[in-house]
């Protein structure tokens, strides 16, 4: 005779893949995270009130039954194909707890098909005492299985400025992990981690551990946050899934899932790696432009696989886009996607982005967009500005060969001269595609007809700071730091759109040099700028800049 089944279906609770990402709309909370695509889909949220302590996390009212405190929603799919898709949602914002150190656990149910029969037995019919059994082994976990689960309320007016300024994290290039690559532990002691994960364990560390780290409220990643080519064709994937999705989730199931809610967002700007190395279009003889087999899928993952939990300016395949943060304007340029291509015939003409995103950028440049104010700007873009390459210093047409800003003449002297024409004093960019560390200062300003810049006409400043590789395990894929021309003076090509212009000329200071795998550490705040490049050995911040506009050509 057949055992019936239970009268009530037995659950278990767990928490999401990927760390939650947050974002505060108004009223709402916008939330994204990734299930376990092990155990399919789940039947219903579970947001649990807790509060977070060294030990780990504790109900907020710990003597009340977990199923009486439990906020409960029924699962229902928001677009998702399958279970390890980015997972977005939205919450109250009212419910989510306000007392310093408390949140909600995100917490996922599930039906637990190991019980249905072995355990049907031993189970209780009441649908509560199963609900209650099934938060309690979930709160027993290790705090580590939990604490990227964990979701406090955000901060009022994340872009408004701070007393304390704004410290972040500017990163690149994480080559993956192998079969025998060692990460166990790593989450817990960075000195457990394998050569490929040991920068990603020492930033995880430094965020939790460390004054400054927990100062740190944001994560700049400058492309490559997955190698889809890892293996440069001798074993890559030749599905999109494998080559891409899978990619993406594994990274965010990784080491970077502990980052602590401190570090409060993510952003992450898409470069070659995300498709193939040194990707571009190229012009066909029919005139035509071509993309390649692995543009279009590749564009689409990346999309799927934004840090954004909520809404922001973009369509598909509209990766650029600004925001503020602490007082201070970030634009996030896609210098990857929208690349023309650049036979020798168009070499001089060729952009390295689309003619909307060029117009949002000179925008942003001339704050046309709302009144003028003195907050710090920052671009974010993949692929190096400055310095050149002493190769394109030597010979313009090596510009064909450099994947970097300098490989497009025309965007690259165009951009200088619009931080001249709108007077954009003291702009940041970073970038990380060379796998290199170090940072230049550079003026643009009028050409004094002896290679400098003329006294008596306006210039600006800019610095350029460059992130190495989080791991580049490839020597050849490091660039020299003898591979750049510095110092540097150079004119600038003449403005097409007015010839009458004054000639212009950037100066490029030497560079200073940081090799070896790891991060940036920059620290924005009371018109100083500096920066750190961690080693493993903790940051040491070198004052970069003393004051806003300041300063001349060295």
């Amino acid at each position: 005779m057949n055992k019936p089944l239970p009268p009530v279906e037995p659950r278990c609770a767990w928490p999401p893949l990927h760390r939650v990402e947050r974002r505060q709309e108004g009223e709402a909370l916008a939330l994204l995270t990734a299930l376990r695509p092990e155990l399919g889909w789940p039947r219903q949220w579970a947001w649990l009130p807790v509060r977070e302590t060294p030990a780990g996390y504790e109900p907020l009212q710990p003597a009340r039954p977990l199923r009486e405190q439990v906020r409960l929603r029924d699962f229902e799919l928001a677009g998702q194909r399958h279970p390890g898709e980015a997972l977005r949602c939205r919450l109250p914002l009212d419910e989510v707890p306000a007392e310093p150190g408390t949140g909600l656990l995100c917490l996922l149910l599930y039906a637990d098909l190991r019980g249905q029969w072995v355990e049907a037995a031993r189970r209780s019919s009441s649908p509560d005492e199963e609900l209650e059994a099934a938060l309690q082994a979930a709160l027993a976990m290790d705090a580590l299985e939990l604490r990227h689960a964990f979701v406090p309320r955000p901060e009022p007016e994340e872009a408004a400025p701070r007393e304390e300024g704004l410290s972040f994290i500017l990163a690149a290039c994480q080559y993956p992990p192998g079969l025998l690559d060692a990460r166990q532990g790593a989450e817990r002691d960075p000195r457990r981690a394998g050569p490929v994960d040991a920068a990603l364990a020492r930033m995880v560390d430094f965020t939790r551990h460390t004054p400054e780290g927990r100062a740190c409220s944001l994560l700049l990643i400058a492309g490559d946050e997955i190698y889809a080519d890892a293996s440069g064709g001798l074993a890559d994937a030749h599905n999109s899934v494998e080559r891409y999705t899978r990619a993406y989730q594994h990274f965010k199931a990784g080491l970077v899932r502990h980052l602590p809610p401190t570090l409060q967002r993510i952003v992450h700007a898409p470069d070659d790696h995300e498709i193939e190395d040194n990707w571009g279009p190229v012009l066909r003889a029919d005139g035509q432009v071509d993309d390649g087999r692995w543009a279009a899928p590749a564009r689409a993952a990346a999309w799927a696989a934004r840090w954004e939990p909520g809404e922001r300016e973009g369509l598909h395949a509209h990766f650029w886009h600004r925001f503020d943060w602490r007082g201070v304007r970030f634009f996030i340029a896609d210098a990857r996607l929208e690349r023309q291509p650049r036979p020798q015939s168009r070499l001089m003409s060729a952009r390295i982005m689309g003619d909307a995103q060029w117009q949002a950028l000179q925008q942003w440049l001339a704050q046309k967009d709302e009144r003028p104010d003195e907050r710090p700007r920052v671009v974010l873009s993949g692929s190096l500005l400055l310095p050149r390459r002493r190769s394109v210093a030597e010979f313009p047409g090596a510009a064909a060969a450099s994947d970097a800003w300098d490989g497009f003449p025309a965007s690259q002297h165009g951009l200088l001269r619009a931080l001249w024409r709108h007077g954009a004093q003291d702009v940041l960019f970073l970038s990380g595609d060379e796998h290199r560390s170090g940072y230049a200062t550079a003026w643009v300003g009028v050409d004094d007809g002896q290679g400098g810049l003329r006294e008596d006409r306006p210039r600006v400043r800019l610095l350029s700071v460059h992130s190495s590789a989080l791991h580049a395990p490839w020597p050849f894929s490091v660039t020299e730091a003898e591979a750049f021309q510095v110092p540097d003076s150079f004119a600038l090509m003449p403005d097409a759109e007015a010839p009458a212009g004054p000639a212009l000329r950037c100066l490029v200071t030497a560079w200073a040099d940081h090799p070896g795998d790891g991060f940036a550490v920059l620290s924005l705040r009371a018109g100083q700028v500096s920066v750190a490049f961690e080693r493993g050995a903790g940051c040491r911040h070198t004052v970069v800049w003393e004051a806003r506009g300041a300063g001349h050509p060295a």
